[in-house]
């Protein structure tokens, strides 16, 4: 009888999902720490001016933090840009255990083994120090200001390059972008709009993706309107706007309107995963995510419905599983459910608190990494 019991009670757990009974904790490993200051292989965190300083984020993905009254009063913050978009003056992505760094304030791009070293440098040189043997390649190259980066299988990487200027009441406005694409060696190879030659700039871009295929995609978002754009070398071969969805839903007398709140694009570069909050007025009801076919140009299943708000979608790996962030007080965890909606696991990462600001990312393989400013170091760490 007793064994009987056991068993229906296990069921029960097995069936009513792991997220209420199961959590498995990552291990942390720490990739690199970057010392803080203006020196090839350093970062430069505090910003030049201190009218850009934003307050905290509240945002799942970032956190902003000062220690205590001292250093919440001093310059070593971190700014937003000037049309808040959480653009920050410096920016972390890896890819293939290579840690790619962008640093706006000394406008420069800094490409990083697993271990720290510096490998490349491309951004402005000072010509005094060309007759010193130098264990990094470097590249000169004039950025304006840099969004969104990746790398391909041949270490290319691809740049956007935000052009900025002046109103007439002197405060910066974002111009259309490009998208640079630099060899391993930092040297320059082509230039790409919207067409794929420099004729047509970009606007805003969302995120840069490689395909395993080394397409190159752009996810461009603009208010509501989400566009995306696929390129093979210089030649587009697809696009798609996303605005064309009926994303509205009605039960009984009640119409919700739906929103798209991100986009993830499969690794096999055939579809992507399509989060929609659908909102009764400004009160928000359900997420839905739904697998759209870029083949077909159409949403071709609903994979799952989520009643929970934040639950957000973080990420897809191997096109097979869905991480959503699943934040509880100060636990930072994440909920993976399968491509049929059902919770498979539950992971969290557990980091120290006390830094002025950090992050989580994921690479192109769905590692999860993080990267901190603590003090006068920038560390990044991997969790597995």
């Amino acid at each position: 009888m007793k064994q009987t019991i056991l068993f229906y009670f296990l069921m029960i757990v097995f069936l009513t999902g792991c997220s209420n009974f199961f959590t498995s904790s990552l291990d942390q490993k720490t990739l690199a720490s970057i010392k803080i200051g203006s020196a090839p292989g350093e970062i430069q965190i505090e910003p030049e001016d201190t009218s850009y300083l934003s307050e905290d984020d509240e945002s799942n993905d970032a956190t902003i933090k000062a220690k205590d009254e001292k250093s919440k009063d001093s310059k070593k913050r971190i700014r937003l840009d000037d049309n808040a978009l959480k653009t920050l003056t410096f920016k972390v992505s890896v890819w293939q255990n290579k840690i790619i760094v962008a640093d706006n304030n000394f406008k420069r791009l800094q490409v990083f083994d697993d271990d720290g070293s510096l490998k490349l440098l491309i951004g402005s040189i000072d010509t005094k120090d060309n007759n010193e043997k130098k264990s990094y390649k470097e590249a000169n190259f004039n950025f304006n200001v840099i969004g969104s980066f990746t790398m391909d299988n041949d270490n290319n990487i691809y740049v956007q390059n935000r052009l900025m200027t002046k109103n007439s009441a002197g405060e910066s406005d974002f111009l259309p972008s490009y998208i640079l694409v630099f060899n391993k060696n930092g040297e320059l190879q082509y230039t790409m709009g919207k067409s794929g030659t420099s004729d047509i700039p970009f606007f805003y871009i969302e995120k840069l993706f490689i395909d395993s295929d080394e397409r190159l995609f752009v996810l461009s978002r603009s208010f509501n309107t989400w566009e995306l754009i696929r390129f093979n070398k210089k030649k587009r071969d697809l696009y798609e706007n996303f605005s064309k969805l009926n994303l509205v839903e009605t039960e009984g007398k009640n119409t919700y309107k739906g929103i798209i709140e991100n986009i993830e694009i499969y690794e096999s570069g055939n579809g992507v995963i399509i989060s929609v909050a659908y909102y009764s007025d400004v009160r928000f009801k359900y997420r839905k995510l739904y697998e759209f076919s870029l083949e077909k140009g159409e949403i071709v299943r609903e994979i799952t419905n989520i009643d929970d708000p934040k639950n957000v979608l973080f990420n897809i790996v191997d096109d097979k599983i869905l991480y959503f962030w699943n934040i509880e007080g100060k636990e930072t965890k994440f909920m993976l459910v399968n491509m049929n909606g059902s919770i498979i696991n539950n992971i969290k990462i557990e980091f120290d608190r006390n830094n002025i600001f950090s992050k989580i990312i994921h690479d192109e393989s769905g590692v999860i990494y993080s990267y901190h400013v603590n003090d006068d170091r920038l560390k990044i760490f991997a969790w597995k």
